[in-house]
């Protein structure tokens, strides 16, 4: 626990704050390494937020990593004699380069043409470029058709989506595979639904409908794999950690012989915690401090990092920190981490035949990709804020 983390987009809602900075900014202090997978949107509300010279500074200190991409994934949705069928591609445009959305970015957020040019050209090298590959799009698809996995992720997106108290119990999901991709029978009345959702997500965001539904799907599948590639935790939006949390409890489920002996994600609260990310959000914090900080936290992460979750320790850890400093002086809270132990995996899944066994349980190479990490160690934990809804087991 506390190696690295990965942060992907936390407010789907909202383009301009696409990121709790809060959170990035809490899970610095603990983290030894904090990633984040950043689009445009979330590279200018970094550069916005912090000031560029201090997002320098907090790659220099090796205080934070950014992963650019590209590329994005999404679905397509095309009308063939009256009948949807959805697939899922990889875009990406010329016009829209690393390099090129680096330059505009700065100089946005500098003001000056010529000094923001220089500033994209001075540090277009400490930002890495990854792109989306195409066993995330395979993994997609398989998803897409298992009829298990499919069905309750869409109930779930669905309860994530409208935050009312809705029957769900009796709603279909079910896909076929089609020439154009696959297509979607459902019970689910979309109208009804909208008139509920509309009521806290305006239509000019979003509908729900079965593209959308398949798109948080794709999404869950493409941040897993970024994170497990990177063998990190994991901190995005409160749905996609739910999707996260069923994902690897159901792929186990299938991998493992004797299932009773998984442990899923538990919770994990540490009650003396400082409202950090709430002062970083409101802005009631002095960015320079805040580095300062961050950066007096780096010689004791080698005591933290590794640790099992004991409250104990990482209060003291957290006290050493940030005592005499601002944010000693913030008020009290909890903090909240979903903690995966896979108790008995390695055991369980090398005695059934290993990883060899996974294509004749059906699983693919993305499923197979995820359950080896996860037998060579990779813990699948997230980092929780305070006001996402229950979304662990207890």
């Amino acid at each position: 626990m506390f190696k690295s983390i990965t942060f992907f987009n936390q407010n789907t809602t909202d383009t301009s704050n696409p990121l709790d900075i809060g959170a990035l900014v809490e899970c610095m202090l603990f983290y030894g390494e904090t990633s984040v997978v950043a689009n445009q949107s979330i590279l200018r509300q970094l550069f916005t937020y912090f000031g560029i010279d201090r997002v320098v500074e907090l790659i220099e200190e090796n205080l934070l990593n950014i992963i650019y991409t590209e590329t994005n994934v999404g679905v397509i949705t095309r009308t063939t004699n009256g009948t949807e069928e959805h697939d899922i591609g990889q875009f990406s445009s010329p016009q829209h380069t690393y390099q090129d959305e680096l330059r505009k970015i700065c100089i946005d957020v500098i003001g000056k043409t010529g000094k923001g040019r220089r500033t994209a050209q001075r540090i277009q090298g400490l930002i890495k470029v990854k792109n989306h590959e195409n066993i995330i799009l395979e993994g997609a698809r398989k998803s897409f058709i298992d009829q298990e996995y499919i069905n309750y992720s869409a109930k779930s997106i669905i309860q994530s989506l409208i935050p009312e108290k809705i029957d769900l119990d009796g709603v279909v999901f079910q896909t076929e595979k089609s020439k154009g991709g696959l297509v979607v029978a459902t019970n689910i009345n979309y109208a009804a639904l909208n008139q509920v959702y509309h009521k806290y997500t305006p239509p000019s965001h979003s509908t729900i409908n079965s593209a959308l539904i398949l798109s948080h799907t794709l999404n869950v599948e493409s941040e897993l794999f970024f994170s497990s590639n990177n063998l990190s935790e994991i901190a995005t939006s409160g749905l996609s950690a739910n999707l996260i949390s069923q994902k690897i409890n159901y792929l186990l489920e299938k991998s493992i012989q004797s299932s009773k002996q998984i442990q899923d994600f538990q919770g994990f609260v540490f009650d003396d915690a400082k409202s950090l990310r709430e002062a970083v959000n409101k802005k009631q914090i002095d960015l320079d401090d805040l580095v300062s900080v961050l950066k007096n936290s780096q010689k004791f992460k080698k005591w933290i990092l590794g640790i099992e979750p004991d409250q104990n320790l990482i209060k003291s850890y957290y006290a050493e920190v940030t005592k005499k400093t601002i944010v000693d002086k913030l008020p009290g809270k909890s903090a909240r981490w979903g903690i995966f132990t896979g108790a008995g995996l390695i055991a369980d899944v090398m005695a059934t035949g290993g990883i060899g066994t996974a294509v004749g349980l059906g699983l693919g190479a993305l499923d197979t990709f995820y359950l080896d990490k996860l037998i060579t160690g990779w813990k699948p934990n997230q980092f929780i804020e305070d006001d996402v809804k229950e979304l662990l087991k207890k």
